[in-house]
């Protein structure tokens, strides 16, 4: 786990290190990087399409990335997918730099179109994963994540603060999260040419049951996949039960649909909350990048928290009820997030709704990996992350439109989903009594 670990630290703080930069950058006039005479009403809406390009590319992009390591290897894939990153962010760089939205926009698309080391770093951690092991290392996932986020947006507000240093300006977080991913392409190809260290299981029916990790017996046979070889595929011929299918055929299947449903209202929410608490608070505070900054990094602390809890908290409610109470902190912290007058009162709201993001993370990739066939883990989480994306892509279109009417506005709309999901899971878990059990999930007492 400490190279996927790595992995995603890195990639993360690349990917949110210009968050706290894009609001005061396409908000303020003075800043300089849009045109002083576009209207106040409409630079929310650019704003959002310059963030939605991001996930965007990635809709298209991960699917096809997960299915490509299911197929040739989660290295070679990883290390690809990172090149490209690292050149859109490159692109977005030069853009900003010289003042051009369509370079910007150009490079946001592309970065999102190559960053596929999310799904990848799903789909090897369910390689190497038991079921006794699966939710903490879900779990070390969403820390990885968390501490990205503390990491990138502080470098971010602070990089492209001329108050802190004089040379300091908008387009240097992006020449750093091109450098970012360019650190995260050098650990992956060290780190994970550990042998043995990723594994695909594949139900075997002519070997039978094979032994696990943990000492226990398990149907599926553990084929090793080294991190410097291609992906050892079984022969449909050899293995009757190893069925190939399409992206669509995925997206259909039953048994996965409801999860990548409540997966996009969930990630609405998420990315409603991530997205526009910036844009919030420079409509109504007229705050600093760097304070912007320094705001992700404090919410990222419970974020982290709710990481290394989750797993306590399932053994307690379920991963069911985990998801529930997940989504009903988020909502409420959204919208209680709007009630203080003053910037003190309101890291209690942004707290309580970071804590349900982060279970809210954990639990969705859990519903959709327990679904998927060990042969799709691949496929299968690169349409949550596709869901996902497009969630983003929906929410920062639509919120960006909002907020150029009234800064609350997106939050209403973020509460609305999170309760769509408390809704959904809550019925999901009377239709599959059972939810969750692959995960180790128990029926709470």
């Amino acid at each position: 786990m400490i190279a996927v670990f790595m992995t995603v630290l890195f990639g993360f703080a690349g990917f949110s290190l210009p968050y706290p930069v894009f609001g005061p950058m396409f908000l303020k006039p003075e800043l300089g990087f849009l045109d002083p005479s576009i209207p106040v009403e409409f630079r929310p809406f650019l704003l959002g399409i310059a963030i939605a390009l991001y996930p965007v590319g990635q809709f298209i992009g991960a699917p096809w990335l997960g299915r490509w390591s299911d197929r040739i290897g989660r290295r070679p894939v990883l290390l690809g997918s990172l090149v490209g990153a690292a050149g859109g962010y490159l692109v977005t760089a030069v853009g900003v730099a010289i003042a051009s939205l369509p370079l910007l926009l150009a490079g946001r698309f592309l970065s999102g179109l190559c960053e596929g080391n999310m799904a990848i770093a799903q789909s090897i951690t369910s390689d190497i994963s038991t079921p006794k092991t699966k939710v903490r290392n879900f779990g070390l996932i969403t820390v990885a994540i968390n501490v990205g986020w503390i990491i990138g947006p502080l470098l971010g507000g602070f990089l492209s603060d001329p108050d802190i240093y004089a040379g300091f300006n908008v387009s240097w977080p992006f020449f750093f999260a091109a450098g970012m991913f360019g650190v995260n392409l050098v650990v992956v190809f060290f780190t994970l040419r550990i042998p043995d260290y990723a594994r695909r299981r594949t139900v075997d029916e002519k070997s039978g049951p094979v032994g696990m990790e943990d000492g226990s017996s398990s149907p599926a046979l553990a084929v090793e996949l080294s991190a410097n070889a291609d992906a050892v595929v079984p022969d449909q011929h050899e293995d009757p039960a190893f069925k190939p299918r399409t992206v669509w055929q995925t997206v259909c299947d039953k048994k996965l649909l409801p999860g990548f449903v409540i997966s996009f209202f969930s990630y609405v929410a998420v990315y409603v909350f991530f997205a526009f608490f910036g844009v919030y608070l420079v409509q109504m505070h007229d705050v600093s990048s760097s304070f912007l900054g320094t705001c992700s990094a404090i919410i990222s602390v419970p974020l982290i928290a709710a990481g290394l809890l989750v797993e306590p908290a399932r053994k307690r409610i379920g991963l069911a009820g985990v998801s529930v109470v997940a989504h009903v902190f988020l909502g409420v912290g959204m919208i209680t997030f709007l009630l203080p007058d003053g910037l003190v009162w309101i890291f209690v709201p942004m707290s309580l709704a970071a804590f349900g993001i982060a279970w809210c993370e954990v639990t969705t990739s859990l519903f959709i990996s327990d679904a998927a066939g060990p042969h799709e883990q691949g496929q299968a989480l690169g349409v949550y992350r596709s869901a996902h994306v497009m969630a983003e892509a929906v929410a920062v279109l639509a919120g960006g439109l909002l907020s150029g009417q009234s800064p609350q506005s997106p939050f209403f709309m973020g509460f609305v989903a999170a309760m769509v999901c408390v809704a959904g899971i809550m019925a999901w878990k009377r239709a599959v009594p059972g939810l969750g059990h692959n995960a180790g999930d128990v029926t709470a007492p």
